[in-house]
């Protein structure tokens, strides 16, 4: 378990950052469409130097529990799809944007144990390192940037005690959940290997970590709601993946 105070110098930080959606989403589009026009202009002269690479991904999603104002909030494992496009500007460093989608459930208890299904989306830009790009076959990369994370609330349940014989006793409610939108440090690493007889196409496993303030959907006494479901606390979300990776 993680306290919402003093999680780490990032953390910290995100907390003071503040930011419309509008703004925050509109950046991360800007720079992903920079990037992308960045590379349509580019690939015509350089397609020979593998300088682009586009990558589809699948894998898991942990989240670490985070406490505060009597609840502790979490998440059930869920299911990640991402896909991302990087250009790299030699063989060490390279910029990536990625689009991703993922699906569990935020979990809140205190009295009550509130659990809120929610589609969650992705627009993050991070900067890759390769440590030994002129491997032939396994090349260890990092990542480092900044996201935006999307949470959609699907559907709201209460799970109370089960019933005789370990039958779930589940009632749906409506607590006036409202999607929401979290700034998030991203960080993590990972390694490819090239198929053989096939360059061009690699393997890729990585882990990514993400960090950010927990999300309440805006259920708390601000927005009226006589339920509060507000932590004040840093949520941590690990997503260990692996995929596919084409160079041009």
């Amino acid at each position: 378990m993680s306290s919402g105070y003093g999680f780490s110098p990032a953390a910290q930080y995100l907390g003071r950052v503040s930011a419309s959606y509008g703004e925050r989403k509109g950046m991360l589009k800007k720079a992903a469409a920079a990037l992308f026009m960045v590379g349509l202009v580019s690939s015509i002269s350089v397609a020979q130097d593998r300088r682009f690479d586009v990558a589809a991904l699948a894998g898991t999603m942990f989240t670490n529990e985070a406490s505060g104002n009597g609840i502790t909030q979490s998440a059930t494992i869920g299911l990640a799809a991402f896909a991302s496009f990087a250009y790299n500007f030699n063989p060490h460093h390279a910029i990536q944007f990625t689009y991703g989608r993922m699906k569990n459930s935020q979990t809140y208890q205190s009295i009550e144990d509130f659990h809120i299904a929610t589609t969650i989306s992705e627009y993050s830009l991070v900067y890759r390192y390769s440590l030994y790009p002129k491997a032939t076959k396994l090349r260890p990369f990092l990542l480092v940037g900044g996201g935006d994370l999307g949470f959609y609330p699907r559907s709201t349940w209460i799970f109370l005690p089960p019933l005789p014989h370990n039958i779930p006793n589940n009632i749906q409610i409506n607590v006036h959940a409202l999607k929401q939108w979290q700034l998030a440090f991203v960080y993590g690493g990972g390694v490819e290997y090239t198929i053989p007889r096939y360059t061009r196409f690699s393997l890729r496993v990585q882990y990514r970590g993400f960090l950010y303030n927990a999300p309440d959907f805006k259920v708390d006494a601000a927005s009226g709601n006589t339920l509060s479901l507000f932590t004040g606390a840093h949520g941590h979300m690990a997503e260990p993946s692996a995929g596919i990776v084409f160079r041009f």
